[in-house]
């Protein structure tokens, strides 16, 4: 993909005089959730496009849907994961109580979000293998990242490490397949939620109100992570509040929320997914 001058420009602050270099307006890109203009050829532009997130995520959310109706049947909606609960109870109440009818939505938010970027259709298949790779990385890093702030509370008190980011009702009886699938579920649904949606309706929302640019970034992506955390505690069941759940969890969101600002929603669905499979399934703690 060419970057084409004759296409529009979407500019967040005052273009300074004379031409600006790419990398002068990718370091801009970081600071601001608006996208200012296509993506460079390369992994890095390619892999922030909807369609190679679709490749990555599309696989995830069959399995997942697959997976919830094959162990449940009729009665699916006992292992469904938090958000995808909240979401479908949403739905349900507009009369939309489709088995498909999210994952459906999902997709076409993805496929339009694409629409309006008619050069960028093609990419290589290696692209989706190097997001899967990615998000691993970030997955170990973010169970780094627990590791520090169990150290940060280590004079505190709290009831361990967060496991997983995953809200799960307490089922001894659960078995290791639909854990697993019940992870899947969380990776999709929970990005979709808090990340997919939340982040732009929160800094659109605060533009509008004529706040600056960074802190509307800044504020979209603290009020995510904070709605995400505080979910982990709400309904019944909830988990039950600790500080140290609390706080990682909303560091998690906002390590999610820059992930798919910087790098796409296919490489934080990944990250994420990554993440709750190594802590909570595997049962590696770093």
């Amino acid at each position: 993909m060419n970057s084409s001058r004759s296409q529009p420009e979407y500019r967040l602050t005052r273009p300074r005089d004379g031409e600006e270099r790419w990398s002068e307006r990718r370091s801009k890109r970081r600071l601001y959730i608006e996208p200012m203009e296509p993506d460079p050829p390369g992994y890095w532009g390619t892999t922030r496009r909807p369609l190679p997130s679709l490749a990555l995520v599309g696989p995830i959310v069959l399995a997942y849907e697959g997976g919830v109706a094959w162990l449940a049947g009729v009665s699916s909606n006992t292992i469904r994961t938090g958000a995808d609960a909240w979401m479908r109870r949403s739905l349900a109440e507009l009369g939309l109580t489709d088995h498909w009818f999210l994952p459906l939505a999902l997709l076409m938010i993805l496929l339009g979000w694409q629409a309006v970027r008619p050069k960028e259709w093609r990419f290589s298949p290696t692209i989706v293998a190097g997001m899967l790779v990615e998000s691993l990385v970030l997955a170990v890093c973010l169970v780094g990242v627990s590791r520090l702030v169990d150290l940060g509370f280590s004079y505190m008190e709290r009831s361990g490490p967060a496991l997983r980011l995953l809200q799960v009702a307490p089922d001894s009886g659960r078995k290791e397949l639909a854990q697993l699938i019940g992870f899947l579920g969380a990776g999709v649904y929970e990005e979709a939620l808090f990340r997919l949606l939340l982040v732009p309706i929160f800094f659109y929302a605060l533009r509008i109100l004529q706040t600056p640019q960074v802190l509307a970034s800044a504020l979209a992506v603290t009020g995510s992570a904070l709605l995400f955390s505080l979910a982990h505690h709400a309904g019944n069941p909830g988990e039950s509040f600790t500080w140290f759940a609390f706080v990682f969890r909303w560091m998690a969101g906002v390590f999610f929320a820059w992930v798919f600002i910087l790098r796409g929603f296919g490489i934080a669905v990944g990250a994420h997914t990554a993440y709750d499979i190594l802590v909570g399934w595997v049962g590696w703690h770093g």
